[in-house]
């Protein structure tokens, strides 16, 4: 799979940018979030994307927030960049199995802060 971001897709990731950063993300917005290209998703069936050829080798945290969806279940989302690249979106189980299976949409996206919980 190469694709381009899809522009929901693209919306999430610019609003974790936005809403959710931990430390200092302006190098990570350029080049815009539309440019980013989805190289593969996870083998296990989660919504997660990967933007780049080993997403995870010396990746670091640039967002954190969660996605509580309207039947009260949630899932996490991860933000990984790299050398002010963003290289993955990993989409993961926050309660209960499955949960990241789901792509949110941004009325779903809540930051940690926003709850008192970061």
């Amino acid at each position: 799979m190469d694709r381009a971001i899809a522009p929901n897709e693209a919306a999430v990731v610019r609003w974790l940018l936005d809403h959710a950063p931990v430390g200092d993300v302006a190098p990570y917005r350029i080049p815009p979030v539309e440019e980013l290209r989805v190289l593969e998703g996870c083998d296990c069936g989660c919504a997660s994307l990967d933007f780049q050829e080993d997403a995870w080798g010396g990746a670091a945290i640039i967002a954190d927030a969660f996605a509580g969806y309207p039947d009260g279940q949630r899932a996490g989302l991860i933000l990984w960049g790299r050398e002010g690249e963003i290289v993955l979106l990993e989409i993961y189980d926050h309660q209960h199995p499955g949960t990241s299976h789901r792509f949110p949409v941004i009325a779903d996206l809540r930051s940690y802060q926003e709850h008192g919980w970061g």
